[in-house]
């Protein structure tokens, strides 16, 4: 449940005089005791392979007790905690060094402010130690970070359970003697669909996650299963050591997969393979035959965690819209979520349309702040980009994303369309129609045919399949009679090809 609703919160800032620690540094270490008596050592427990999640609050800080109250940290402990699969230890600090233990429980002795308890309903080890929010140089309420088995500290925005988890099954773990894994992984590009030819560098950090040292590592790169590279490292890791690698540039056009992987260590065989391979699916970016295209917006029940851009093919922001105060990089951003420029309203129908500067390729890019996308849970949202010839039939559709939505497509120009969508040879007359539409088309005997007719509000009314003649040439009658007046759209799948021409019905 989207518990935050209720609240108008942003992250609480504190005085400090140094900023807080990079992702990335390694995470001091502490010895503390929780309310229960019990004592915890950091490092102790990271030696253990035990991935650690901290959260440092204060009790009068108004983000934090929402926070709680959503029982993220809760739920997360529990499915992957001790009790669950024991992967990892969640801790909680209050960081305020003026508040006291009465403020945690939510007492009349509280010598600042509470709103209630943070220890009932809560399984997971609590402190009440300022001078740990002091070493890792917390700068604000609530902090989230994930401490990995590494030491290295990386900060998270304040997520659900399974944004949390999703997040620390990024820390590397060490198992075996002989052991290379692949982290921070990225392709060299956000997009799946690829327009034209894209020139992909991939890149990650080589981890050692054996108990002896990594002195050597062979990685293949492979397109549609054929390698294309081969990669020979050499070095000296200690356990949890990283080298940086990066390939070389490799052209993708078209469908298929892109897969780095490892495939051997220290001249022989991995004892975990499960982090050995890092694969990418790539498709054909639509195509456009206009230099300006239709977006439907349908928003959901939280309209003020949307926002998107248009970018060209060199990443300069075209257009963009819905609410500012997200903006490009706010996915899982649950507590500084406010109506900002461009907010949306709820459940409402946005339509823009676009103008693209020339031929070429573009993308467009949704960010859904709270990590759930624009469907289904509240609310059936979507976006839908449609040729502005033909605002019926989307060309690209997205809802069920998380957090981001990147969508690469081109934009061609008209004569080269009208070269590709006339080979059918279409003709559809009489048009205006009254009471019949003819059609006729070439193409060889053996095509499969569909035939959709789509109205102006983008409703399916009638679909045909036309009987096959025997010969190349084709033809199907539509029967009007029963049609209101008005102007429809016909789509005729002809094997690969899609012809989409427009037809009025008069009276």
């Amino acid at each position: 449940m989207k518990k935050y609703a209720v609240f108008a919160l942003g992250l609480v800032f504190v005085s400090a005089l140094s900023a807080q620690l990079p992702s990335g540094a390694q995470a001091p270490d502490f010895t503390a005791t929780d309310l229960n008596g019990q004592t915890w050592n950091l490092y102790d427990l990271l030696a253990s392979d035990k991935i650690v999640v901290l959260e440092v609050s204060a009790t009068w800080c108004p983000p934090c007790w929402a926070y709680h109250n959503s029982g993220a940290m809760q739920d997360l402990y529990a499915a992957h905690g001790p009790q669950g699969d024991n992967r990892l230890q969640v801790l909680f600090v209050e960081g305020d060094p003026n508040t006291n233990v009465d403020c945690l429980h939510g007492l009349p002795g509280c010598n600042g402010y509470s709103p209630g308890s943070y220890v009932q309903g809560v399984t997971y080890p609590i402190f009440d130690n300022s001078a740990i929010a002091d070493s890792f140089q917390i700068t604000y309420f609530p902090s989230v970070l994930i401490i990995c088995p590494n030491k290295k500290v990386y900060e998270v925005n304040p997520v659900g359970p399974e944004a949390l988890w999703e997040a620390a099954q990024q820390c590397p773990v060490a198992a075996g003697s002989n052991n290379a894994g692949i982290f921070q992984y990225d392709p060299g590009t956000s997009l799946h669909e690829i327009c034209g030819t894209a020139n992909l560098a991939p890149s990650f950090n080589l981890v050692n996650l054996g108990d002896i040292h990594l002195l050597s590592a062979t990685i293949e790169l492979q397109w549609e299963n054929s390698t294309v590279q081969i990669l020979e490292w050499y070095g000296n890791l200690p356990q949890y050591g990283e080298a940086p690698i990066t390939l070389d540039n490799w052209p993708v056009s078209g469908s298929g997969t892109l897969k780095a992987q490892i495939t051997s260590v220290n001249n022989g065989g991995d004892d975990d393979y499960s982090n050995n391979v890092k694969i990418n699916h790539f498709s054909l970016a639509p195509e456009f035959n206009s230099q300006q295209v239709i977006l439907k917006i349908r928003t959901d029940n939280y309209a003020l965690e949307t926002y998107w851009e248009l970018r060209d093919d060199a990443g300069n922001v075209l257009d963009h819209g819905g609410n500012e105060n997200v903006g490009p990089n706010g996915g899982n951003v649950i507590f500084d979520l406010t109506p900002g420029v461009g907010t949306y309203p709820n459940n409402a129908l946005i339509k823009d349309t676009l103008t693209l500067p020339a031929a070429g390729c573009y993308s467009l890019h949704f960010v859904d702040a709270y990590g759930d996308g624009m469907c289904c849970n509240f609310g059936n949202g979507y976006y839908k980009l449609y040729n502005i010839d033909n605002p019926v039939i989307p060309i690209m559709t997205g809802d069920e994303f998380g957090a981001y939505d990147n969508r690469g497509f081109g934009s061609q120009s008209v004569t080269a369309v009208q070269e590709t969508t006339d080979k059918s040879g279409l003709e559809m007359y009489p048009n205006p129609a009254s009471d019949q539409l003819f059609l006729q088309w070439d193409m060889p005997e053996s095509v499969p045919v569909q035939g959709s007719v789509y109205n102006v509000m983008g409703q399916s009314i009638f679909t045909f399949y036309p009987e096959k003649t025997g010969s190349e040439h084709h033809s199907a009658i539509l029967s009007l009679q029963n049609w209101p007046p008005g102007m429809y759209w016909l789509h005729l799948q002809i094997g690969k090809e899609n012809v989409v021409r427009k037809f009025t019905v008069q009276r």
